[in-house]
């Protein structure tokens, strides 16, 4: 069990060297934004794990494309992955992640307000971190890189690897 925290490291390296050549590259935004969510459900742990993780996007389909054929497949700790486009308030619960687009950013309050204390990840765009946003995609220097609110994840009862948090740009 020793050589397992070694493999968590080399893999997140590999992950951030593939993310950073990947942006000078062919990856579109929402590719890596798919690559990155990916990576948060397999290094964040939610204390009530169902029989699926359903990853939703809050009235943006477009994303879904990129979502889907980044993730077709996946699984995540042995559960399939289950993407669905999220128009209701009530369907947020269901989820483990729900992403928010920045041009949906003017739902947030109440999705916060809806997600509460559950274990929902919320993934926003624009920076949102501190509006309610457990993480928010930002570029810098034309990389794509996310914020990660450690108290937002706590709130949540969610708890992100080492490896993610070194990762992240901590709030």
């Amino acid at each position: 069990m020793t050589v397992r925290p070694y493999m968590l490291i080399i893999g997140f390296v590999s992950f951030s060297c593939w993310t950073g050549e990947a942006t000078a590259q062919t990856s579109s935004y929402g590719e890596l934004q798919a690559a990155y969510m990916y990576n948060f459900a397999k290094y964040i742990t939610w204390p009530d794990e169902g029989q699926q993780f359903i990853i939703g996007v809050f009235h943006d389909a477009e994303i879904m494309g990129e979502l889907e054929s980044t993730l077709s497949g996946k699984k995540v700790r042995g559960k399939a992955i289950v993407l669905k486009v999220v128009t209701t308030i009530e369907e947020l619960a269901a989820c483990s992640i729900v992403y928010l687009s920045g041009s949906n950013s003017g739902s947030l309050g109440l999705i916060v307000s809806s997600i509460g204390e559950k274990n929902v990840l919320l993934v926003t765009e624009d920076d949102l971190i501190r509006k309610g946003a457990a993480i928010s995609f930002v570029v810098e220097d034309d990389k794509l890189r996310f914020k990660l609110k450690k108290k937002s994840l706590e709130k949540s009862r969610l708890v992100a690897s080492d490896g993610l948090l070194k990762l992240a740009i901590l709030q």
